[in-house]
């Protein structure tokens, strides 16, 4: 009996240590964190900075995006819906050489014509775009030199909604 309390023991001794080890462990990084990261609102509206040791990541929040500046045409008569938006990422890191980029622009756009109608106007504007059929609404896609482009249709509450997005570097947004 004397052998099976002893091991008992040392399993919940073990266990003990473990928990309190990895408790530490945990505060050492929040306080590490706390004191090397730091976060900050920019200049702009929706800009926000984050410094980490390495580097800082930067995003740049956009309200409304020109889907001229993402390379796609708007369709005749739509009009801009408010929840629309965008950002860009960037990754600026201490050694110039690790620098990264990364966009993602988005807009939505209502208007009364049919979804077919509007479907056939992207079709003779983007004709070497790939058309694809997803969950109730078409799609337009474009990969191209490190970003992809989506014109998105879908009716809704008697409505066509098209939806505008961009996904690639800074640069192609």
């Amino acid at each position: 009996m004397r052998t099976s309390d002893q091991r008992r023991g040392g399993i919940l001794g073990g266990l003990l240590i473990t928990g309190l080890v990895l408790a530490g462990i945990a505060v050492i990084g929040t306080v590490y964190v706390m004191r090397n990261v730091h976060v900050s609102e920019g200049a702009g509206h929706g800009d926000v900075a984050i410094d980490i040791p390495g580097g800082r990541f930067e995003i740049h929040g956009k309200d409304k995006v020109d889907p001229a500046s993402l390379g796609v045409p708007v369709y005749p008569g739509a009009v801009w819906a408010k929840e629309s938006g965008g950002a860009s990422f960037e990754w600026v890191a201490n050694d110039e050489r690790d620098s990264k980029a990364f966009s993602v622009s988005g807009g939505a756009y209502i208007t009364s014509d049919s979804v077919q109608m509007v479907e056939a106007w992207y079709k003779a504007q983007l004709p070497m775009w790939i058309i694809v059929e997803k969950h109730g609404h078409t799609e337009f896609e474009l990969k191209e030199g490190g970003y992809r482009r989506i014109v998105a249709i879908a009716e809704k509450k008697g409505e066509t909604h098209i939806g505008v997005a961009s996904i690639g570097q800074p640069a192609a947004n």
